[in-house]
């Protein structure tokens, strides 16, 4: 692999699930050979390529990780996030799932807004609009699914890896069951990921982290 990408944060991983991963030790040398990496893989056979020693001796019950993927050079990468149909064909799903903490989402500000009853299920594209009544139905409907029957890690939120300008994690998927965690109280869930190919580290200067 030519080009590895990183994740722009770091993830709260249940260390048990890194603990069965296989591993695989990797010389890429843009790697931050310091920190856990999962290299995410496409078929979901992710490995475990760095802070290998780390996981196996931790009896911690979480512990910090990076995404990697395979990507492009940032001028290529760069290119290819302008457009947004481009974008799209060169996006990467990974299946596999992973157990994460609410408090870790949260913290990585990689919300693109909250969704709560108010608000719920109210698009900007026209497609996807429904009613009033019908929307309220859905959050309804799930909020009374996790909170008699509690989160389903079967159903991941999806996190897009590098996905604003290219440099910055976003959720794709999982606003509604985020706020809706948030109100009950749910502290782990499930995250899956998808990723766009990572463009130059200037862009994060048009990025505003949002205030705490």
């Amino acid at each position: 692999m030519k080009h590895i990408a990183l994740s722009s944060e770091l993830y709260q991983i249940k260390t048990v699930e890194l603990q069965v991963l296989p591993v695989e030790k990797n010389s890429q040398q843009n790697l931050k050979i310091d920190e856990i990496i999962i290299l995410l893989d496409e078929k979901g056979n992710d490995k475990l390529i760095s802070g290998i020693e780390k996981v196996i001796n931790s009896k911690e019950e979480f512990m910090s990780v990076r995404m990697a993927y395979p990507s492009y050079s940032a001028i290529q990468a760069f290119l290819i996030n302008l457009i947004k149909p481009v974008k799209r064909k060169f996006y990467k799903v990974f299946p596999k799932a992973y157990t994460t903490t609410l408090a870790c989402i949260l913290a990585n500000d990689v919300m693109r807004g909250e969704r709560n009853e108010a608000n719920a299920y109210q698009w900007t594209n026209k497609k996807w609009q429904i009613s009033r009544e019908e929307a309220q139905k859905r959050y309804h409907d799930l909020y009374t699914s996790i909170k008699e029957h509690g989160y389903d890690k079967k159903s991941p939120m999806l996190i897009m890896l590098n996905r604003k300008f290219g440099v910055k994690d976003q959720i794709l998927q999982g606003h509604h069951r985020i706020g809706i965690c948030k109100s009950l109280d749910v502290k782990e869930v499930s995250i899956s990921f998808w990723a766009v190919p990572k463009s130059f580290e200037f862009m994060k200067l048009l990025i505003k982290r949002k205030k705490s």
